[in-house]
């Protein structure tokens, strides 16, 4: 369909004032009616995440601050401010982290705003992140999945962090900030990795932190684990959650993994001699309630039988 330079406008201009004006409601900046549909009716606002979010649908960020200025009131908070309020429950945050707007700059639309929040509140960024060639082969350090860490002796614990993509190990702990998974996740991570994918000189990070959760949850069991952690608050089936990890990076294309060093400090640790034995041994005798069970009575009938050894030799 076609439109006029005037139609187009017109559809910039409603559009626009209609999104500032919902992210002051939602901010409580201006009063919301008692019959208002997207409030009162459970499913709109979920509806208008995944509509706002969609790249084909963005209204470009320069149309909003402008439409801002133009009716912004002394007291109203700023743009930046109110769009993430708006968008932060796509995450676990119970409150917007403290952003440093002055690193938040050119910003595209609401999904780069979305990227550009959580990549300038990454407190550790890899001096050099891992190269990888256009098939993502030349280095590539995959992480063991969550179910192989475990068996190694790897931990993980959940970190308050003011970004998702601020993932760290130390001393065999692997520190995860938490992460909501419902029906809205995966059209936000799409949309952003997508841009990713599509816009000149744009930083595979949201693309490295898919692919690095992919690494982690290979089966419901992964998904368990991460839950039982507090990592993954879960709102899907876990086989659902980890059809949308292996489903949000298919067919991308990435120069650089910025979690290289990271997947190789821990790959390292699961090498190192007692990890590797500790695995095998749980794998292999540990893996089930019978198993663990044959391997207990084993043990204790080799030591009641050195026992009487002992003590026959004694008498």
């Amino acid at each position: 369909m076609s439109y006029s330079s005037d139609e187009f406008v017109k559809i910039l201009v409603i559009d626009g004032c209609f999104i500032i004006e919902l992210f002051r409601k939602e901010a409580n900046q201006v009063p919301r009616e008692d019959n208002d549909p997207i409030f009162s009716m459970s499913c709109l606002q979920q509806f208008l995440d995944h509509d706002l979010i969609l790249l084909e649908n963005q209204v470009p960020w320069v149309v909003l601050e402008r439409l801002f200025n133009k009716t912004k009131e002394e007291h109203d908070m700023p743009l930046i401010e109110l769009a993430i309020e708006f968008f932060i429950s796509a995450f676990s945050f119970t409150e917007p982290p403290p952003m440093n707007q002055t690193m938040i700059k050119d910003i595209k639309h609401i999904p780069d705003l979305i990227r550009k929040w959580m990549v300038s509140s990454t407190e550790q960024v890899e001096e050099s992140p891992g190269l990888v060639s256009f098939r993502g082969e030349k280095g590539w350090q995959p992480m063991p999945c969550a179910t192989s860490l475990v068996e190694a002796g790897i931990k993980f614990r959940r970190v308050e962090s003011k970004s998702i993509l601020d993932i760290k190990f130390n001393d065999g702990v692997l520190e995860i900030p938490p992460l909501l998974i419902q029906d809205t996740t995966e059209t936000v991570f799409r949309n952003i990795i997508s841009f990713e994918q599509c816009y000149p000189n744009c930083e595979d990070r949201f693309t490295s932190y898919a692919i690095l959760m992919d690494n982690l949850i290979n089966t419901a069991k992964d998904a368990d684990i991460l839950g039982k952690n507090e990592i993954l608050d879960n709102w899907l089936n876990p086989q659902d959650a980890v059809q949308l990890f292996k489903n949000l990076h298919h067919n991308t294309c990435y120069n650089e993994y910025y979690y290289q060093s990271l997947s190789r400090d821990v790959s390292r640790y699961c090498q190192r001699r007692w990890p590797r034995w500790r695995a095998a041994l749980v794998r292999n005798y540990f893996n089930t309630p019978w198993a663990l069970f044959s391997t207990s009575a084993a043990v204790m009938i080799l030591i009641l039988t050195l026992l009487q050894t002992v003590y026959s030799m004694k008498r």
